[in-house]
């Protein structure tokens, strides 16, 4: 059974990010979306980003039929090279549903700026989102909309 909720999120861009890739060069910076780890989703490469960077980009996540106060939405920042000895991961953040349920409830967006950390718990810069927790299918007001025959 699906769920009927779905986590529209808009990633803006990242600052302060560690470059991974130091020896090689600038990072390519790119993000990793999930609540659901079987439903991942990414933004493109900042192909220029480096240290700061730009995606502008709105994504559809599918909840699972859970209870939101028990989800979590996972960010992580990754440089898309493959270069020896370089880690991919810049970052990680985390951010629990029921926050986004508590203040603002479904329907409504709220900016917010997530830190991100290393997995030893360092932080490594942040990034920032919009996020939107909505029922399955909602059109927005003014939104065109096409009739059945």
């Amino acid at each position: 059974m699906a769920s009927r909720y779905e986590l529209e999120l808009k990633l803006a861009s990242a600052r302060g990010l560690k470059n991974v890739n130091w020896r090689h060069g600038p990072n390519r910076p790119y993000a990793v979306v999930w609540v659901d780890p079987r439903n991942k989703c990414s933004t493109r490469v900042d192909e220029d980003g480096d240290t700061e960077a730009t995606w502008d980009q709105t994504l559809l996540i599918p909840l699972p039929p859970e209870p939101l106060e028990n989800l979590t939405l996972y960010v992580d920042a990754v440089h898309a090279g493959s270069e020896e000895d370089t880690e991919p991961l810049i970052g990680a953040a985390q951010l629990k549903l029921v926050d986004i349920l508590d203040e603002v409830g479904v329907g409504e967006s709220v900016n917010r700026t997530l830190s991100l950390k290393r997995p030893s718990g360092r932080p490594q810069g942040k990034v920032d989102v919009n996020v939107v927790i909505r029922e399955f299918g909602y059109r927005a007001h003014g939104g065109y909309y096409a009739p059945s025959y």
